[in-house]
């Protein structure tokens, strides 16, 4: 049932089904009545042993109708967001220094609130373009909140750099996880995990200013490692762009805290974690795990030899390094492929 979640979730952000389209299927795996069913319970409308009818050789008019409007309303939608963060660019240049602190909350405080309401007035739009639509609004609307939060922290209330930023990504990060499990959408959870990662390093900033960056190290790496869970888990949608961009994470705490006292050790546990991932991605078909893990091995690996060995003969050990690591990087993809081929090829003929 996992399985089948995610790849309604995937069906769902490419357009190819309905998110009302998507329950109805998982009701139906699950075994529970289908709302669409007529009285006698036949799944095309006739009796239980009639043949269901033809389906139709093109979609329904309606729909061909909806076609046109709804590609419309998006990009209409896309182009007056884009005059609109125009108009506050240059109402930020020119007009910025010049507002009171009333003057200015009251700018942000309308902007927010009329990319909220209209992300509010969409919601219950079923179209494909207009649900991306929706999530880009209320993504925007996240980015709104920060910057009335930030203006709020520190034009009003005085605070300094980092308890202003520790505040700002807290409460961008609470709104955005709250959307994304309601939307579940990539732009979505891309704003909460950002807002996580912000968030942190300030609020580590507030408690120590002289704090080692090991400790930064670890809580990215942390908080990268439970959006993977919650992720495969099925809580946070999509799940490759949670798995990856949370795997990406666990590697910038890794970088981060390869410049702290421990440099030697966390690179070479960044390099473990790289080769876990790719061992994934050879075992099976996970080929973001091996994009994931070739970054963190060409990130790391050089690193890692130029501190064991040094100037002198860390270049040519880092040149074989990085000509070994394009072998395994071919190795994992050609399985990939030949893993991933055969499903596709039977999926076609069986259709």
């Amino acid at each position: 049932m996992e399985t089948m979640t995610d790849r309604l979730d995937t069906w769902v952000e490419l357009g190819l089904v309905t998110p009302e389209q998507a329950q109805r299927i998982m009701a139906y795996e699950r075994g529970e009545p289908d709302p669409g069913r007529g009285a006698g319970g036949a799944a095309f409308g006739g009796a239980s042993g009639d043949a269901p009818p033809a389906p139709p050789s093109g979609p329904p008019r309606a729909e061909r109708r909806a076609v046109g409007p709804t590609s419309l309303a998006e990009g209409l939608g896309y182009v007056g967001a884009a005059l609109a963060l125009g108009a506050i660019g240059l109402l930020l240049g020119e007009l910025w220094r010049e507002l009171l602190v009333g003057g200015r909350l009251a700018l942000v405080g309308v902007v927010t609130a009329a990319v909220f309401g209209a992300g509010a007035a969409l919601r219950s739009a079923t179209a494909p373009a207009l649900h991306r639509l929706t999530n880009v609004l209320f993504a925007a609307g996240v980015a709104g909140v920060g910057w009335f939060t930030s203006v709020l922290t520190g034009d009003v209330m005085g605070m300094d750099w980092d308890t202003r930023g520790a505040s700002v990504g807290a409460v961008m990060f609470v709104l955005a996880l709250g959307l994304q499990l309601w939307r579940r959408g990539w732009l979505l959870q891309l704003a909460a995990l950002f807002s996580a990662l912000f968030g942190t390093g300030m609020a580590l900033s507030v408690l120590d200013p002289q704090l080692d960056l090991r400790w930064y190290g670890l809580s990215f790496a942390a908080i990268g490692a439970a959006w993977v869970v919650l992720s495969r888990g099925g809580w946070l949608g999509p799940r490759v762009l949670g798995e990856t961009t949370g795997a990406l994470a666990v590697l910038l705490g890794v970088q981060v805290g390869g410049w702290g006292d421990a440099r030697t050790v966390t690179l070479a546990i960044g390099v473990a974690i790289a080769l876990l991932l790719v061992a994934s991605a050879v075992h099976g078909d996970h080929l973001h795990h091996l994009v994931v893990g070739a970054v963190g091995l060409f990130a790391f690996s050089p690193q890692l030899v130029f501190e064991l060995f040094g100037d002198r003969i860390g270049g040519p050990a880092s040149l074989l390094l990085v000509g070994l690591l394009l072998v395994l990087l071919a190795v994992g993809v050609g399985r990939a492929r030949r893993e991933v081929g055969p499903e596709h090829a039977g999926g076609e003929g069986g259709s």
